[in-house]
């Protein structure tokens, strides 16, 4: 077994007085959320960790040292607005982060959903789909992880040959949905688009290891900013 920890650590240019009048000022200062953050992700020692909402400088500067030393490896990718941006203002894009232990996961290979692209590519019979979707520049980040001898460290009872998954693949999904809840068709139309891609990259993982895509693990984490009592879409008028 192993343990998966996701985390939406709210970007510092997000958490304005404006938006969360009800929190003291000092709370919402990155200086102090940052040590409670990190304070937070060492006290559950998971396994695997899943991040959305961390800005690119503070990958480099905070999470990727800071996780590093812990044991961990990890990915990032920021969000699609960071290509059009010059080097100082790409430091301040968000985007979506994976960690795991090195000591229990390998990576084979990263793979970025760009909703922004995928939309692109299948809305040629749907301009409006096309103008709804194009400006929000959500993204899905994978890992395709290969699985170690010491996830089993912590095992106290006898596995069957059969059931020994080390060397197997694992497909590590964070992704991280448009917010805005007056746009349910976005959100319809990025989480359709988000298992469609996600299906494509099952397909590819199980040729490689010479399985079938219903064999192949596959752990999706994030913040889908959705609810049970999200609005409702029909799909017909997408």
């Amino acid at each position: 077994t192993f343990t998966v920890l996701c985390y939406n650590v709210l970007c510092d240019k997000y958490a304005t007085v404006n938006q969360y009048s009800y929190c003291p000022s000092w709370a919402l200062n990155w200086e102090y959320r940052k040590m409670s953050i990190m304070k937070e992700i060492r006290n559950y020692e998971a396994d695997i960790i899943t991040l959305q909402e961390v800005e690119t400088e503070q990958f480099r500067l905070l999470f990727q040292p800071e996780l590093k030393a812990l044991g961990y490896t990890g990915i990032f990718s920021p969000k699609s607005r960071a290509k059009t941006m010059n080097e100082e203002d790409r430091k301040y894009v968000d985007g979506c982060a994976i960690f795991w232990k090195s000591e229990k996961f390998e990576m084979e290979r990263e793979h970025l959903i760009e909703f922004t692209q995928v939309v692109v590519k299948k809305a040629s019979t749907s301009e409006h789909m096309l103008n709804r979707v194009m400006p929000r520049d959500n993204i899905a980040l994978c890992a395709v992880l290969r699985i170690k001898e010491n996830v089993y460290n912590n095992r106290r009872m006898t596995m069957a040959a059969a059931d020994n998954v080390v060397g197997s693949p694992l497909v590590v999904c964070t992704a991280h949905i448009h917010w805005d809840p007056e746009l349910c068709d976005v959100k319809l139309v990025q989480t359709m688009m988000l298992a469609h891609e996600l299906y494509r990259l099952l397909e590819e993982v199980a040729e490689q290891f010479r399985i079938t895509p219903q064999q192949t693990p596959v752990l999706i984490c994030g913040d889908l900013n959705s609810l049970p009592d999200s609005g409702k879409v029909d799909c017909s008028s997408i």
